[in-house]
């Protein structure tokens, strides 16, 4: 791994993550800039690595084994991943909006549903994480809960990668499979925050291409970090240029 960008500070509460390989370069050295901003205004160390060699798997998995990597190996007490299209808007701390009882706090979102209603104009909807923000705590169950979205090998290739993996751990199996039915992994949330949808705001990814999308509920209005997933990589960077002063 290529590191590209890296702080280093005698102030161990939260290393903040991300990177990005070539396809994502224009969009990656914006979110560089932008994690540089909090991460300083903080005093959290940070560090963005350019995915160079990570064949093995697709590139969404890196989030995994580099957190498996710093978990075993630094004394952070907190890692926070944030995806190369993920960008802050405030300095609102995120240490000063969790529960540190859990382990791990991300975003869950409502999205449509595979599941099919009898009515074409009734739409079945889920509320499923998204690993594109998320914080985690600095301990064994970590690791193991890492190390099992990564063991989760029949998930490589998926729509939705090392979430797939999540979600069949949550028991969300309707996404995934041909199984339809869901069944909640009690023991498992029971360690998992839901962070307010302020932390991962999702525009509408058909935004500059006037198509209605069902998936409303993505977005929230005054957001900390709006996250420009499924979005089409020259609309993410018409997105930041048109939006510039909304991020930080």
């Amino acid at each position: 791994f290529k590191n590209l960008k890296e702080k280093l500070s005698k102030n161990n509460q939260l290393k903040i993550i991300s990177g990005y390989d070539f396809r994502y370069s224009n969009i990656g050295k914006i979110c560089e800039k932008n994690i540089q901003k909090y991460a300083q205004f903080h005093n959290f160390d940070y560090e963005v690595y350019k995915i160079r060699n990570f064949k093995e798997r697709p590139a969404a998995w890196f989030k995994i084994k580099i957190l498996l990597k710093l978990i075993k190996e630094t004394n952070f007490k907190y890692f926070l991943w944030i995806d190369s299209d993920a960008f802050f808007c405030n300095y609102e701390n995120i240490m000063e909006n969790i529960d540190k009882t859990k382990n791990a706090h991300m975003v869950f979102h409502f999205c449509k549903s595979k599941l099919k209603n009898r009515n074409n104009f009734i739409h079945n909807f889920y509320l499923g994480p998204n690993m594109g923000f998320f914080l985690i705590k600095n301990c064994s169950w970590s690791y193991n809960f890492l190390k099992e979205i990564w063991n989760k090998k029949k998930y490589i290739n998926s729509t939705f990668w090392e979430q797939s993996a999540l979600y069949s751990m949550l028991g969300i199996n309707s996404e995934i499979n041909s199984i339809k039915k869901n069944k909640k992994n009690n023991k498992l949330m029971s360690k998992i925050e839901i962070l307010p949808l302020k932390w991962n705001s999702i525009p509408n990814r058909f935004y500059f291409q006037k198509q209605d999308d069902v998936d409303l509920s993505l977005f929230t209005f005054n957001p900390n970090v709006i996250h420009l997933a499924g979005m089409r990589r020259k609309y993410r960077i018409k997105f930041l240029k048109k939006f510039k002063n909304v991020f930080i």
